[in-house]
């Protein structure tokens, strides 16, 4: 039975162990609190809470796994820096999949493009260089790729317990999303398979905010783009939901 390392078993992360178990795998979730360990052994066994983000926890590992897939994202609880998840995490992860020639897929986001004026983008356009999150993302994908992992940069994911928001607030904008499983399904294509950077979202953006309007004062404002998912698509993944509906075609 083949083993999957699990490293930050959230919202994304629990999908894929879902998946992964349902396809025969033997899944090792990796979460930061007991509490939320102790939910996820009634699924996971194997669940492990534990700081990812430091070296003792790599050595510690052996490399009886047949692969990884890292989708940490910042705790209100942690006081782990986002450069922290997504630099020093997740190159220990790379490194330690390298060492043991353990497939790596790293879970990256579309908001790393630097398009504001509601252009295309695909996953050979400019990225945003003067923001810190993307450029922590973006330091994180270039080692991951070194290693021979994949990188999956991933819209807004909605699904059960995480409904679309209206959007009516803040200016006209294009919102790229993706469903919680469509989600998890691109990362089982992808892992051990294709070495590469893929945008996962839906096939067209949605329509977001009101002409004329603005973001309220302190709210960070948001870049304007549509994401294409051509690439991915080409491997023969294909979004099952569409706008938070089944599609029927």
């Amino acid at each position: 039975m083949p083993r999957l390392l699990v490293v930050g078993a959230g919202y994304l992360g629990a999908s894929v162990a879902r998946q992964a178990k349902a396809g025969g795998w033997m899944v090792v979730p990796v979460v930061r609190s007991d509490s939320s360990a102790d939910v996820l052994r009634l699924e996971f066994p194997e669940t492990q809470a534990a700081n990812a983000i430091e070296q003792s926890f790599w050595d510690q590992r052996s490399g009886d796994f047949q692969g990884l897939v890292w989708s940490l994202s910042p705790s209100r609880a942690q006081e782990a820096s986002f450069n922290d998840l997504h630099g020093t995490g997740a190159t220990l992860a790379a490194s330690w999949c390298q060492r043991h020639r353990v497939p790596m897929v790293y879970i990256s986001s579309t908001s790393v493009y630097a398009e504001s004026a509601g252009g295309w983008v695909d996953e050979m356009s400019a990225v945003a260089l003067d923001d810190e999150r993307p450029m922590a993302m973006l330091e994180a994908e270039k080692i991951v790729l070194k290693s021979g992992g994949t990188v999956l940069r991933c819209a807004g994911i909605y699904g059960p317990g995480r409904d679309l928001r209206s959007g009516s607030e803040g200016p006209e904008r294009w919102l790229n999303v993706i469903q919680v499983a469509d989600a998890a399904r691109a990362v089982g294509l992808v892992l051990g398979r294709e070495n590469g950077v893929y945008n996962v979202c839906e096939n067209e953006p949605l329509r977001r905010g009101i002409p004329g309007g603005r973001w309220p004062e302190g709210r960070r404002e948001r870049r304007n783009k549509r994401v294409s998912n051509a690439k991915i698509r080409g491997l023969g993944w294909q979004p099952i939901w569409n706008s938070g509906c089944l599609n029927t075609n």
